[in-house]
């Protein structure tokens, strides 16, 4: 399996977020996080990425073991952010960077790639994405959902084994959601493992090779595509009426 999470707990003062979450997600699915505003899911998300440290639990994630009982290093939160990538919902591009220049700092400074072969891999990224014309363009010069699909680009650069989204789809059209929608489920193909965050059922319906349902940061359930037809709980079902 790609994540495992046990028991995880995070609190933020005396404010508890996360309570008690479990769940698995085996190599190659795509995991929505479906659920309302408030509900726990991009604080998941980042305790995934060591974005955040939970208090308590366990996670497994792309073959890295953490017990959040005992203090992570932010070497080994490091060292995991090269096999797990994540994409923001505010884009987080360098603005004083190019297109390609955004693609290609972390490969050559983080992974030691050579300067040329990084320049021709995000060519081929850019390529893939319909963004090859933008290379040499700045981030303010985009277009929001252009600028969506270069954090993905970026993301991909580190060829991660596990790509996490927070909101992909916020503040987009219909017609550049159903691109995202497209590149989500064309590199479901390639076998990455994706977790999507979204509160956007008809988005997640088109994503999601499973789901976990949450509110109040309790997982409420989780389950294959088949729950969205057949949803296991009351609450589950009642969201999917929205």
């Amino acid at each position: 399996m790609s994540i495992q999470v046990s028991n995880i707990n995070k609190f933020y003062g005396q404010n508890q977020v996360l309570h008690d979450v479990s769940f698995t997600c085996n190599t190659g699915e795509t995991l929505v996080l479906l659920g309302p505003s408030g509900a726990g899911k991009s604080s998941l998300l980042r305790v995934l990425n060591l974005l955040e440290n939970a208090t308590d639990g366990k996670l497994t994630i792309a073959d890295n073991v953490f017990d959040f009982s005992k203090p992570i290093s932010e070497q080994k939160g490091l060292a995991l952010r090269r096999k797990v990538g994540m994409v923001f919902q505010q884009y987080n591009l360098w603005p004083h960077k190019t297109v390609i220049e955004n693609l290609t700092e972390a490969p050559i400074k983080v992974l030691g790639i050579d300067k040329t072969l990084a320049k021709q891999q995000a060519v081929a990224i850019l390529t893939q994405l319909h963004l090859a014309d933008k290379a040499d363009a700045w981030p303010l010069q985009l277009s929001g959902g252009q600028q969506q699909r270069v954090a993905i680009a970026r993301a991909l650069m580190m060829k991660p084994d596990v790509l996490l989204f927070d909101e992909p789809t916020a503040a987009l059209d219909p017609e550049i959601t159903s691109q995202i929608v497209k590149i989500i489920k064309d590199l479901s193909g390639t076998g990455i493992t994706q977790v999507v965050v979204t509160h956007e059922v008809d988005f997640a319906k088109k994503i999601a090779s499973h789901i976990l349902y949450m509110e109040n940061g309790r997982v409420i359930e989780h389950g294959s595509h088949a729950s969205f037809a057949t949803p296991k709980t009351a609450q589950f079902a009642e969201y999917l009426t929205h």
